[in-house]
């Protein structure tokens, strides 16, 4: 378990120095919070741009490049080639998407001969460290499958598991989202695929979780809330792992902790060879840099 960010840069701190590439890395905010991971001794860096725009971004910015491997490219595809390329001869062990545009990137992820992919679904995981709650929450998938089925599902629930145990959890605890605790599979099909989800788990179909659900939640975060309504759960009120039914369930759940619940937060994709940085234009700096600390570390 991780109560905060500050434990998982120290988790970081004993590893070995990693590389991210950026692709298109001509963007102040992204070399803002890469220069924070340099300088604080976390990561080397790979840029590909144009040399042009990130002198330019550099002297506005006062940044020292000298710093970082730079390779001058002002193609969005082949920066994107090139980037995706550095991972898989192991020269890199983080993609960031710079200015180029999600699409591409992510088609550059995803090509069947060249891309990254690994598991069956690419998903969102986001990571917040809130001051209502006592450790670190992770939270999938709120930006990348809008509608996920049942398989799809399994496949998030893999993916963040496989994460959590990445950064030194032993037995994550996943709670499978719903609106309520109970299976009502004709009126509400997401209890019925979090209570596939969780009997798959107990079989050993998911290992190296405890998953339980549907649970809504008041139940996965809050031990009152459980005692309230006599539910007995191996996660309730301790969850590690939330698992939303939808995107517009978890993009809610993410923009709540952090406009009103004031939680800090990182957010990478899972699935591929290697973590991938993929941040809002609305992301602050440091949200980027606690983005690329966690990538870093799940490495």
């Amino acid at each position: 378990m991780l109560k905060n960010f500050n434990e998982l840069l120290n988790r970081l701190n004993t590893q070995k120095k990693k590389k991210i590439v950026v692709a298109m890395a001509e963007d102040s905010d992204v070399l803002l919070s890469l220069e924070k991971a340099r300088s604080g001794g976390l990561a080397e860096a790979a840029l590909i741009g144009s040399r042009k725009l990130l002198d330019m971004i550099a002297i506005a910015k006062n940044l020292d490049l000298s710093n970082y491997d730079i390779i001058n490219n002002e193609d969005e595809k082949s920066c994107i080639t090139e980037a995706v390329q550095m991972v898989n001869r192991g020269e890199a062990q983080v993609l960031m998407k710079g200015l180029c545009s999600t699409k591409l990137f992510l088609k550059g992820i995803l090509d069947k001969e060249s891309g990254l992919r690994m598991s069956p679904v690419l998903s969102h995981l986001a990571i917040f460290e809130s001051p209502n709650y006592r450790k670190l929450l992770m939270m999938s998938d709120a930006a990348m499958n809008i509608a996920p089925d049942l398989d799809e599902k399994i496949a998030i629930t893999n993916n963040a598991v496989t994460a959590a145990l990445s950064l030194g959890y032993k037995q994550p605890k996943v709670a499978i989202l719903s609106a309520v605790e109970k299976v009502n599979a004709a009126g509400m099909p997401s209890s019925a695929d979090a209570a596939i989800i969780a009997k798959m788990a107990e079989r050993g179909q998911i290992k190296n979780a405890i998953i339980d659900g549907p649970l809504a939640v008041d139940n996965a975060l809050s031990e009152h809330a459980n005692a309230v309504k006599n539910l007995i759960s191996p996660v309730g009120g301790d969850a590690d792992i939330c698992i939303v039914p939808n995107i517009e369930s978890g993009n809610i759940f993410y923009k709540l902790l952090t406009v009103l619940g004031n939680a800090q937060v990182a957010g990478i994709v899972l699935g591929a060879k290697t973590p991938i940085v993929l941040t809002s234009r609305a992301d602050s700096d440091q949200s980027k840099f606690l983005s690329i600390a966690a990538a870093l570390t799940i490495s």
